[in-house]
């Protein structure tokens, strides 16, 4: 999880069994990349209710030991914010390399709405994005979906990372056309695996996206995807993602990229170039 120029990781707080897991799940992540852990509990009321306020603070000091127990040693803060949920959320992403939330029950709606705070959250935020399960996932691999745009290396990246450090494994999925070569895509994961210590399942299938991806995706115990697939605005999912948030049964990570110009360098990069350099000293 790259570093530059993102201070924290945010979870949102919520009383709901999918909020505590987000919390959890939050600070394992921080702890796992020394980062501090913010929790925030975000309410837009009328004025005269302030002393409604005492049982949401009450929320946030339990959200802070649940935190506490996975990651004893974590530099934790919270805030107490008045404002719209997600206005709120949105604009604490813009320095957040992880902004942690519930799911909203999205697995029992019939159809998706896309103004579900999750949905919107993963579609708008300015950096990545955690939506947490009510119950607890599979004990499968982490999964990722590969596609051809912009932010395969980001999930790339975030999957093999995740991989490492949960000691699970690692499942990549990439939907091709019918005849189109893999071998730039297999010396990409080649690199990020001997970059992590990871050793992945690669699957190269053919088919739906939406359909292949979400049946891959039924054992994973984390699934990482890109946040546009074919769409190029922001404020849009792409049609997998949506999928995954509907119906997927475990977390899921969605990665917001960054302009090809501006991408971040991952590890696999750094060894790559460091190697020339290592071999040219002896």
């Amino acid at each position: 999880m790259n570093k530059s120029g993102l201070t924290r990781i945010v979870a949102g707080v919520g009383a709901s069994p999918a909020g505590r897991r987000a919390v959890e799940a939050a600070a394992r992540e921080a702890a796992d990349h020394d980062y501090p852990l913010h929790l925030i509990h975000a309410f837009d009321w009328p004025p005269g209710v302030a002393e409604d306020c005492r049982d949401l603070r009450g929320l946030l000091e339990q959200a802070v030991e649940a935190a506490a127990a996975v990651a004893p040693t974590l530099t934790i803060t919270t805030e107490l914010l008045e404002d719209d949920p997600l206005t709120g959320l949105l604009r604490l992403s813009r320095h957040a390399a992880l902004t942690v939330i519930g799911d909203g029950n999205l697995n029992e709606l019939v159809c998706l709405t896309a103004d579900a705070m999750a949905v919107q959250l993963a579609a708008r935020a300015f950096n990545s994005v955690m939506i947490t399960r009510a119950v607890a996932p599979p004990d499968g691999p982490v999964l990722a979906g590969i596609t051809d745009y912009d932010t395969s290396d980001l999930v790339l990246d975030y999957a093999f990372d995740a991989a490492a450090h949960r000691q699970t494994g690692l499942t990549l999925v990439h939907v091709r056309e019918t005849g189109n070569p893999t071998r730039s895509l297999d010396q990409t994961v080649a690199a990020y695996a001997r970059a992590y210590g990871v050793d992945p399942c690669l699957r190269i299938l053919e088919g739906d996206p939406t359909t292949v991806v979400t049946r891959e995706a039924r054992e994973a115990s984390l699934i990482v995807a890109g946040a546009r697939g074919h769409s190029p605005y922001h404020g849009m999912l792409g049609s997998v993602t949506q999928t995954l948030l509907h119906h997927g049964r475990a977390p899921i990570v969605v990665i917001r990229g960054c302009p090809p110009t501006h991408r971040l360098v991952t590890r696999a990069e750094e060894r790559s170039s460091a190697e020339p350099a290592a071999a040219g000293s002896r």
